[in-house]
């Protein structure tokens, strides 16, 4: 197929102008623009136009032709479609700049929120202005009951119901920052995964606290790479994404949980675990650590941080700490009082419309049901097309919940971040932004270490047509 196409599509299914025009009209400005042409001179095949496009193959036949009958485009028997001197000319003449190719990005996997939950979610702040003129005394009440709805929410999820051990935040990476800045200590080591949030890390370093990446495999992070580190740089945490693993998709084996649990217990580590897409399962989500530690009566602490972004909406940053269980009533009121006056309480407005939300049973029974066959459609629509997309030495990690996938291509090397922004270069200029590997990695990782180039594919930002056909154009960046 040729390079450059410079854009997805868009059909309008009620105009009374035929697909085929529609297609053709917009074939024009791809010619201008130097797009969809081999060698400058002909348009890719019908098959090739059919998987960019999304249309049938009846259509795009009638489109070309079409084009050929406005003298844009010649047939040449067994060869294909050619442009004319007329077509040429006009490039000539009005040349589009592939400077101005539309950006489709995949940097970004936030999903937007459904027209139903915009409108209950407006609804919800309408009727909660009230809480602006009550007294602090009745805030602290609402505040309390909320507690009580977020526990209900995590109690879906697994958690045990403790409405007394959440703290809300204004968002989770303040929750996070919470720990890193109040609970942690500045020469603290805490083991994280080798791909990981990039803004945990950030603020771990600028507290001073020494960052150490472990291994990951299929089943998580590797028990044999944290007893090795543990012999050099003995751990005092262990900041681990075991449901949907951001960004690579990895599910934690159930074994695995086990085996880190144990090994956290032999070694005094406490464990920060983050469930960055913890609502958005594909199948029976597995038992949080923190429901495991509980329940094997194991003396770990763990610590359960919950994002709500993603369920409601990207702007509407909610987040969720769950204390570890053997904490006393003191310890609990000396924290939230901190976070209180630390400023990273969501504002009660927030929380009001964000409870009145979680408490309809539209939301956790349909809407997000929803949202799940959603994202896992897209998910298997992937995964099937990935043999005839993928070249043999790519390979896309299957998931079971959360909004990525990872793909990883050709054998470990140390030139792997020049193999991904090479990659992603190609893609950029065909109109697709995707992250490279190495953004998730630890900053100062030596510069000799060998790993697979790999880029994170989000399922959210897209249908289902353009993701396919974006990861097909990925297939080809990786073979030239």
């Amino acid at each position: 197929m040729a390079e450059r196409p410079f854009f997805s599509f868009h059909f309008h299914k009620q105009s009374h102008t035929p697909i085929y025009v529609q297609l053709a009209d917009q074939l024009k400005t791809a010619i201008l623009r130097g797009a969809f042409l081999v060698d400058g001179q002909q348009l890719i095949s019908l098959r090739d136009m059919k998987t960019v496009s999304g249309c049938s193959l009846e259509t795009v036949k009638k489109a070309y032709d079409h084009l050929a009958l406005e003298g844009w485009l010649e047939a040449v028997h067994g060869k294909g479609y050619y442009l004319t001197t007329l077509a040429k000319e006009a490039r000539l003449e009005s040349r589009l700049p592939l400077t101005d190719i539309p950006i489709a990005s995949l940097a970004d996997s936030s999903p937007r929120p459904g027209e139903e939950l915009v409108k209950r979610l407006r609804g919800a702040f309408y009727e909660s202005l009230t809480v602006l003129d009550e007294p602090s005394a009745q805030k602290k009440v609402r505040r309390a009951q909320a507690a009580k709805v977020f526990a209900d929410h995590l109690h879906r999820r697994g958690l045990p119901h403790s409405p007394e051990r959440v703290l809300l935040f204004n968002r989770s990476t303040s929750g996070f920052a919470f720990l890193a800045q109040r609970v942690m200590n500045p020469r603290d080591v805490v083991y994280v995964e080798e791909y990981s949030y990039p803004v945990f890390l950030r603020l771990l370093s600028q507290c001073g606290i020494t960052v150490r990446p472990i291994r990951l495999d299929e089943e998580g992070v590797s028990i044999e790479a944290l007893d090795t580190e543990q012999e050099h740089y003995p751990a005092n945490w262990l900041l681990i994404n075991p449901h949907y693993h951001f960004p690579t998709g990895i599910s934690y084996s159930l074994k695995r949980k086990e085996e880190l649990l144990a090994w956290a217990e032999r070694h005094s580590v406490r464990i920060v675990e983050n469930d960055h897409y913890g609502d958005l399962w594909f199948e029976e989500p597995s038992k949080p650590l923190y429901e495991m530690a509980l329940q094997q009566k194991s003396r770990v602490e763990v610590y359960y941080l919950h994002s709500l972004s993603k369920t409601l909406a990207r702007d509407l940053q909610l987040g969720v700490l769950m204390l570890p269980s053997d904490f006393t009533e003191e310890e609990l009121e000396r924290y939230r009082q901190i976070v209180s006056m630390t400023g990273a309480e969501p504002s009660l407005l927030v929380v009001e419309a964000a409870v009145r939300l979680l408490d309809d049973p539209w939301f956790s029974e349909v809407y997000l049901a929803d949202r799940r066959t959603l994202f896992q459609s897209r998910f298997l629509r992937l995964w099937k097309e990935k043999q005839q997309a993928l070249p043999a030495h790519a390979r896309m990690y299957p998931i079971t919940g959360g909004l990525n996938t990872w793909i990883e291509w050709g054998k470990p090397t140390a030139n792997a971040t020049e193999l991904e922004e090479r990659v992603v270069t190609i893609l950029r200029e065909e109109g697709l932004e995707l992250t490279c590997g190495h953004a998730f990695r630890v900053a100062d990782e030596p510069a000799d270490t060998k790993r697979r180039p790999a880029v994170r594919f989000p399922l959210a930002p897209m249908e289902e047509r353009e993701l396919k056909h974006w990861l097909h154009r990925l297939g080809v960046a990786l073979l030239r």
